[in-house]
């Protein structure tokens, strides 16, 4: 029942900044971070000695599904992120069917590389059949477009409207921030808005968040509005493999100097089915081994909402927070 992570991307948001210098403002130390976000001085020690550590953080909802954890990157930053740079993360990932980093106006051609791949005439079936309530996440807008194909529409032409919807919807939101996401039509229950589930998730963070990077806080409520001097952004769409099912998503990072820490988040505005949206959020601070990362990850999902959901939403936590365990373990062994 619990998804794959987009553990691929969110190695991304968690790692790339920390090459870029820093900017004034003031910063807790990581100690006195981990600290405040319930870490035990035991645990400290075992993360500044490079172990992998999970904290308890609470679901901001009933359709959340959370994870928290610290650890130690080895690699110096800036070798790191010529590692990045050469695409070491999803390379490890072995869940990434494809992506692309989006520079310069998108347009369709941004998604050229963009296929329905694998099972493309199932999938095709699925866009041509959509409905409210369906396992897609589309609007009204967008149902009413691929139902206008008939249900005799090649595949090759439901490809395209999908690209056409993803341009759409990456368009509205670096426009409009998350005022320019539209909901996905539910056939009960009324709509989900993705758009609300991450302004939640961002006030979820709490108040130390808030308080250490009032900056990137406000920049993630009123985005594309309130960037602070020395803000770096990117996008990318990937395709990967989640819930044992290929899913599509659109992708947002922020890069947010906070003093001489940085403050990255990387939200999913736009997921076409398994979930809703999610966001990540890591604190970077510059130690002497490296770079200590503090992270947290809310995911929204209607499937564990009602009977048993509390006890759903914990076992995906740990889940989600297991799976990714591995993946870093994985980066800081240096395996391809």
């Amino acid at each position: 029942m619990i998804r794959r992570t987009f553990a691929s991307a969110a190695l991304l948001v968690l790692l790339i900044a920390v090459s870029a210098g820093p900017a004034a403002a003031q910063a807790p130390t990581a100690a006195s971070f981990l600290s405040e976000q319930g870490f035990s001085q035991d645990q400290i020690a075992q993360v500044e000695a490079g172990s992998f550590v999970t904290a308890n953080i609470q679901p901001s909802g009933d359709r959340e599904i959370a994870a928290a954890f610290a650890f130690v990157v080895p690699t110096p930053p800036t070798e790191l992120v010529n590692q990045l740079g050469k695409g070491l993360v999803d390379q490890t990932d072995s869940n990434t069917l494809a992506f692309e980093t989006i520079s310069g106006p998108p347009s369709v051609a941004t998604f050229s590389k963009l296929t329905l791949q694998p099972d493309a005439q199932s999938r095709a079936q699925d866009y041509r059949n959509a409905a409210p309530g369906t396992d897609l996440n589309l609007s009204n807008e967008e149902i009413a477009a691929f139902q206008k194909l008939g249900s005799g529409a090649p595949t090759a032409a439901v490809e395209q409207a999908v690209r056409s919807a993803l341009l759409a919807r990456l368009k509205a939101y670096q426009a409009s921030g998350l005022a320019g996401a539209a909901p996905y039509a539910r056939a009960s229950g009324g709509p989900r808005s993705p758009a609300d589930e991450l302004r939640t998730a961002t006030k979820a963070s709490g108040k130390r968040i808030q308080e250490a990077a009032p900056n990137a806080y406000q920049l993630l409520l009123n985005y594309p509005a309130s960037k602070p001097p020395g803000t770096r952004e990117a996008y990318r769409w990937a395709h990967y493999i989640a819930h044992g099912a290929p899913t599509i998503a659109l992708v947002h990072s922020l890069y947010v100097p906070e003093g001489d820490a940085w403050l990255v988040a990387q939200r999913q505005f736009y997921v076409s089915g398994g979930y809703n949206a999610e966001q990540a959020i890591a604190g970077l601070f510059p130690i002497q081994k490296g770079t200590l990362v503090f992270y947290t990850n809310r995911t929204s999902t209607d499937q564990v909402e009602g009977f048993g959901g509390g006890a759903k939403r914990s076992i995906g936590s740990k889940l989600l927070a297991s799976e990714l365990e591995a993946l870093y373990k994985k980066i800081q062994a240096g395996e391809k």
